[in-house]
């Protein structure tokens, strides 16, 4: 019965109350003071209950087919009462205003034609009235009454609509407040990450410059740098502060709070009832997962009222060992098929970017249930890229540290003043890749990237420095470092080098590059080792780029290799540029014909 009426309205409600009193009244009647007809009372009372019973069931599920068993089973039952008691034969009259109140423009002509002409008409001669009498007392007054119960259906109608439209107003304006603070939100966090990566890596270059070049200066002159260096150091910590306060994120919570915040503001908002339960022991997730289940319960809700009108929503949030798993469902009108519009097509993108999954399911009058689900992936020990910072002035290392990471495969596992604590770093922690200044007290980075080579040769070491050298990087490349870079890099370039170098790439400072190569070059010719062996390579060419190389010679486009080796083309243009410039060659015809000639183990 709840599910029947849950979503009429008070006029509804009236309808039914009118059909049900008079249902009331024949059944007193019947037993209290029995008119005598043709039949026995107990048939009269057993008619009654299902004429007025399976028209009302029948509503619920086509208007059509109501009004047609209304008419048919209504009008014959009153005129058989009629014909045994003609002065029943005005109870016809109330159904009428049922009948008018149930009909619209579709359906109104045919309708009115038996309701005003048919079934009174027959009435009135069963009651034995001339035919003035039918047409003024019978017709009419039906007539007036189907109006009346017409025009109230209208008047019902625009109430109804104007109620719904009053709540979809509240819900629309509920949900674009949400959208506005999270766009802005989502915008103030961008621009606080690239004022950094510009601002604060700037600032950062621009002390280790000065702090490099005071030696240069006279004496006089130490003092007015040492101001400079900590105004820069100053207005840099000015920065972080503001960019910290810039950077607040709707995610700062845990996504139970979040969630539950979230609903509050929807339910102070609307008005809609909506539980809130979790099961499961909650576990830290990341931000992108957080604010897609934010976003994804708010797209939910929202939805849920709008187009399924629902009056109560539950929203249980699931924690497992292998999955997260949101659920919402509504106890709205539902619908036969499920239509992936713009809202639910929003949520399935913002799913499969998580590589989660949407499954939506939803009968017609029986609501909708949404679940979101998303893979827990139980994180190993080592997660990522494992990265030691080694500098000996901390406020290098701060700033590093904190571009590296904002990203998600990215983590900074220590740090170092120099070359002695970077080994002993290295002991413990074995970081995936060592980022080195080269000059530091106590050992340098040169003296401690030939021991780190020589006990754990597997382990990438990056030197970084504040002025190129060529002969500095020639050595560091020929003692297998993996890359040479200036401390000035941008903080994009600088975390594709990282990652171009963890899967077996070389990064060399574009400004140096060729005349790193030339002197290698040159060296080579002069020790007159022009023979290529995987013990004693000539050229520097890494496993990966070697692999690269064979590729090219198969006649394998950027993307193809991309492809195959499950890299990005721009990851393997960047292999392609350094084993270019490694031997001395500019395009990929030079390349193949120079790796063939001198043996470079093509097949």
């Amino acid at each position: 019965m709840w599910n029947i009426t849950r979503h009429w309205f008070w006029y509804d409600w009236m309808c039914f109350f009118i059909r049900l009193l008079l249902l009331i009244a024949i059944v007193l009647n019947m037993l209290v003071n029995p008119i005598p007809f043709s039949v026995p009372s107990w048939v009269i009372i057993v008619a009654a209950i299902l004429i007025h019973s399976i028209p009302f069931l029948i509503q619920q599920f086509s208007k059509k087919w109501y009004l047609v068993s209304e008419i048919v089973l209504s009008g014959s039952f009153y005129m058989f009462l009629t014909s045994d008691q003609p002065l029943l034969s005005w109870q016809f009259i109330i159904i009428a205003f049922v009948i008018g109140f149930y009909s619209d423009k579709s359906n109104y002509l045919w309708t009115a034609i038996p309701t005003i002409f048919i079934i009174p008409g027959i009435n009135g001669w069963l009651a034995d009235q001339p035919i003035l009498a039918i047409i003024l007392n019978y017709m009419f007054n039906h007539g007036a009454v189907f109006a009346l119960g017409y025009a109230f259906q209208v008047l019902a109608l625009n109430h109804k609509q104007s109620k719904i439209i009053q709540e979809q107003k509240k819900v629309l304006e509920q949900h674009i407040n949400q959208i506005e603070e999270l766009t802005l939100k989502e915008e103030r966090n961008r621009l606080s990450h690239e004022l950094h990566d510009t601002i604060g890596h700037t600032l950062t270059s621009l002390i280790v410059g000065m702090e490099s070049l005071k030696t240069s200066f006279p004496s006089n002159q130490s003092e007015r740098i040492d101001t400079l260096v900590d105004l820069a150091r100053h207005g840099l910590d000015d920065i972080r502060q503001h960019l910290h306060h810039l950077a607040a994120t709707p995610m700062s919570q845990s996504l139970r709070d979040s969630l539950q915040q979230l609903i509050g503001e929807f339910t102070n908002a609307t008005g809609v009832t909506v539980s809130f339960r979790t099961f499961g022991n909650e576990v830290p997730i990341t931000k992108q997962i957080s604010f897609c289940l934010y976003r994804c319960l708010q797209e939910s809700i929202t939805n849920a009222v709008r187009h399924g009108q629902a009056s109560t929503i539950q929203v249980q949030l699931f924690y497992d060992n292998q999955q997260l798993r949101l659920q919402i469902e509504d106890n709205g009108i539902g619908m036969e098929q499920v239509r992936f519009g713009f809202g639910l097509s929003g949520m399935k993108e913002r799913l499969d970017e998580c590589t989660g999954n949407l499954a939506v399911h939803s009968r017609s009058n029986e609501g909708t249930v949404i679940i979101c689900t998303l893979p827990l992936k139980a994180e190993p020990a080592h997660t990522g890229i494992r990265l030691l910072l080694v500098d000996d002035q901390p406020i290098i290392t701060e700033s590093l540290q904190r571009i590296l990471e904002q990203q998600p495969d990215l983590k900074v596992i220590g740090t170092a003043e120099n070359g002695r604590q970077a080994l002993e770093r290295c002991v413990t922690a074995l970081p995936d890749i060592v980022l080195m200044d080269v000059r530091m007290p106590e050992m340098d980075g040169i003296e401690a990237l030939r021991e780190m080579k020589q006990r754990w040769p597997q382990m990438k070491v990056v030197l970084l420095t504040t002025f190129e050298d060529v002969s500095q990087a020639v050595k560091s490349i020929e003692l297998g470092a993996e890359g040479y870079m200036l401390k000035s890099i941008h903080p994009r370039d600088l975390i594709e080098a990282i990652k171009l170098i963890h899967n077996g790439g070389t990064w060399i400072d574009q400004n140096i590059t060729v005349q790193v190569f030339e002197e290698m070059k040159r060296q080579r010719e002069q020790l007159g080792n022009q023979n290529y062996s995987p013990e004693n390579n000539p050229y520097g060419i890494t496993k990966r780029e070697l692999e690269i190389l064979q590729h090219l010679s198969n006649g394998l486009r950027y993307k193809s290799i991309a492809a195959k080796l499950f890299l990005s083309e721009g990851t393997i243009r960047n292999y392609c540029s350094t084993l270019y410039s490694k031997l001395g060659v500019s395009n990929r015809e030079d390349a193949i014909e120079k790796a063939r000639t001198e043996g470079l183990g093509l097949h």
